[in-house]
């Protein structure tokens, strides 16, 4: 029975464990989860906007027979929480502080925010006509990717209504059902302020949202990455052998081993031009290292490196 939708493509990851994974709409962003417990069903997040989390819900339905009994947001980014309101009446968990995120984050003059991303749809639409010679293959895919994902946002802001969690998380909750259980868990802040993710210890698998990314250049502006490197090696400790990331495919566990690198690697850059005194501007001219120069979203490599800069007091220019 397929769950797949325009906006997302379903992966069995395990028996009663499938990834949704996001398409090229610009409605997903990111991925999701839903989980058969064998009596309940749990989805891991909720996608960008409405439409992509009624699809998601309507999935979990066909999947496992039932409408979701728990909804977990690993954390405050909208495009995990976005699709929380086509869960009305379903109970939402997250973490208190990323309760007060997703709260003090999100728009609250849609109008205005339209206009915002109308502006940058032209901005994109001109890039994009402009063929710039200077950009590569992969940052022209990015471009027309963060372009599908605007005009989706801006589509959705009619229908939207911020749902925030009605439970609170503290450490870890774990939920027996008759099939399976699920660990829900926190360890703190690493990507974002507060950060949650899902284990299944019976099949190994590992939801890991934004903890985790496959071949995708991360945010890492709103984070603290030596917090985050210390929370995947925490992770390990559970031997996941199947992790469902927050963007990118699904991996094998391994896979950790080049993200925490590539983590380190921004540490190291920020630390080096501190104690040089270099400019951002010279920073974020850093080019991609060659093995990460196939990543997706390239953006925000540079981006992450520009604030993680001037977190750290780094002059301009």
């Amino acid at each position: 029975m397929s769950g797949d939708s325009a906006h997302f493509r379903v992966e069995e990851v395990a028996p009663g464990a499938w990834a949704a994974l996001a398409g090229d709409t610009g409605a997903c962003v990111s991925n999701a989860g839903i989980v058969d417990l064998g009596d309940q069903t749990l989805v891991f997040d909720t996608f960008m906007t409405p439409a992509a989390g009624a699809d998601l819900r309507a999935a979990a339905i066909r999947l496992t027979g039932r409408p979701a009994s728990l909804v977990v947001n690993s954390h405050h980014h909208g495009d995990h929480v976005r699709g929380n309101q086509a869960f009305a009446g379903t109970a939402i968990l997250s973490t208190a502080r990323t309760a007060e995120l997703i709260a003090e984050t999100s728009p609250d003059d849609l109008d205005a925010y339209g206009e915002t991303l109308a502006d940058w749809i032209g901005a994109l639409d001109r890039r994009l006509a402009g063929k710039d010679p200077d950009l590569d293959l992969v940052e022209y895919q990015d471009l027309e990717l963060s372009r599908a994902m605007t005009a989706s946002i801006l589509a959705s802001l009619p229908d939207l209504t911020i749902t925030l969690p009605s439970q609170v998380l503290t450490d870890e909750l774990v939920i027996e059902g008759t099939a399976r259980s699920a660990r829900v868990i926190t360890l703190g802040g690493g990507h974002t302020e507060s950060d949650t993710f899902i284990f299944l210890p019976e099949a190994s698998v590992l939801f890991a949202g934004d903890l985790l990314w496959v071949e995708n250049h991360p945010w890492a502006g709103d984070g603290h990455p030596d917090e985050w490197v210390n929370i995947i090696y925490r992770m390990k400790a559970l031997s996941p052998d199947v992790v469902v990331p927050g963007h990118g495919t699904v991996a094998n566990f391994e896979y950790a081993r080049i993200f925490t690198r590539y983590l380190t690697f921004l540490c190291d850059m920020v630390k080096q031009a501190k104690a040089t005194s270099t400019p951002l501007v010279k920073l974020i001219e850093t080019p991609v290292p060659p093995q990460y120069a196939g990543w997706g979203s390239v953006g925000r490599y540079r981006s992450s490196l520009e604030a993680l800069g001037a977190r750290t007091g780094l002059p301009v220019d």
